[in-house]
């Protein structure tokens, strides 16, 4: 008798996350929400907008909503090493309370996305990265799981991002008992023998988290003597109202946009829908010391050859920059959307926007890729803009 091979029934697709509860509690804080070119945006509605970028002061202290920011979530006994053998960090030697950065390559080598990782508990991880890919990264990601015991879910709609800035914005973390991070630090919300009822009795994979980022230099804010510290919180959505409301009564609230303007600043890129597969992880930086998203000795992930082909060859001849638009006379700048063409001085293409947010001067900052050869040239200009040169906040080797 001749046997029947029988193929196994695909599992139906998983639904994206309903976002109904995070767009009604948005809404009850005085949010409205839009789509842009980097996913999804937020106005500060209960002020007729946000304070423009000119009267918000990020060092003393600033509030953010972020929409765009979404989170998977990653749990299971083999959650560690499955996202270890997926990602260009090491995913095994990141310690208890740190913060990654980690992108995830094609077999090309090319970035898919860029995300912040942490572990949420002994058998968890989070990753942070922007909605207009999460989805797509998700579903890639659940292709791989095979007999892994690990289940990825995307928590965005029962997990806002807030982001927080300034010399108030420890003091308002403390406020939710949170000892404000250092850079690449976390923190998680102690629920023990508190009154403060923040929706936090839940294991530690679902409590509130506060996770230190890159801060924003001192050159980038007048009157700022000091690095602006800057935090992401990660707070479940029935909790976010009342976190809202205690942070707001000490930071001014900013529009996500404003706040893209910080991680311009910072020089660390996201990888967006319109520049997905455009970039290898050296072409943003991301191998540098200060940013530390790719290791070169954890093994094999997929498009490891071609990351490490470039790194140990020297051929990284594209490097990411920044740059202003300065506004013209009686005029505004205007905002290049990522994806957009760099081009030199004969018009030719040599590079690509990667993100861009107007500065608090009313100026457009820009990050931005392209040939090393020609950003040393200089007379670079996008939609018909000039660029002018930025120092980025960390060094950088032009080989």
């Amino acid at each position: 008798m001749t046997s029947v091979r029988i193929a196994p029934i695909p599992k139906p697709p998983a639904a994206p996350p309903d976002l109904g509860a995070v767009r009604a509690a948005a809404a009850r804080c005085g949010i409205s929400l839009y789509d842009d070119a980097y996913g999804t945006g937020s106005r500060i509605e209960t002020r007729g907008s946000s304070p423009a970028a000119s009267r918000v002061s990020f060092a003393d202290g600033a509030l953010a909503w972020l929409p765009g920011a979404s989170v998977l979530a990653l749990d299971g006994d083999d959650a560690l090493r499955f996202l270890h053998s997926q990602t260009t960090n090491d995913v095994l030697q990141q310690a208890p309370g740190t913060a990654r950065w980690h992108g995830y390559c094609s077999p090309k080598g090319r970035l898919l996305a860029t995300m912040l990782a942490w572990r949420a508990g002994e058998k968890s991880l989070r990753l942070l990265l922007p909605d207009s890919v999460a989805e797509t990264i998700r579903g890639r990601l659940a292709m791989f799981v095979l007999r892994s015991k690990v289940r990825i879910a995307n928590d965005s709609g029962v997990l806002v991002v807030l982001g927080v800035s300034g010399a108030a914005g420890a003091d308002a973390l403390s406020m939710l008992r949170l000892a404000p991070p250092a850079p690449m630090k976390v923190a998680i919300a102690d629920d023990a023998g508190s009154g403060h009822s923040s929706g936090f009795d839940v294991p530690p994979a679902h409590r509130l988290a506060a996770i230190g980022l890159p801060p924003l230099p001192a050159q980038a804010t007048a009157g700022a003597d000091a690095d602006v510290p800057r935090w992401l919180l990660v707070v479940p959505v029935e909790s976010v109202d009342e976190a809202w409301n205690a942070l707001r009564a000490t930071l001014v609230p900013v529009d996500s946009r404003a706040w893209r303007w910080t991680d311009v600043r910072s020089g660390v890129a996201s990888i967006v829908a319109a520049t997905s597969e455009q970039f290898v992880p050296q072409m943003l930086n991301l191998e540098t010391d200060a940013i530390g998203a790719v290791s070169f000795t954890k093994g094999c992930y997929p498009g490891q050859e071609v990351v490490a082909r470039s790194h140990y060859l020297g051929k990284t001849k594209r490097r990411a920059f920044l740059a202003r638009i300065a506004s013209p006379a009686g005029g505004a700048a205007r905002e290049p959307a990522p994806g957009t063409d760099v081009l030199d001085a004969a018009g030719q293409p040599v590079g690509l926007v990667v993100a861009a947010a107007a500065s608090p001067d009313g100026a457009i900052d820009v990050l931005y890729q392209a040939q090393v050869a020609a950003a040393q040239e200089g007379a670079l200009g996008v939609d018909g803009q000039a660029l002018q040169p930025l120092a980025l906040p960390y060094p950088l080797e032009i080989a």
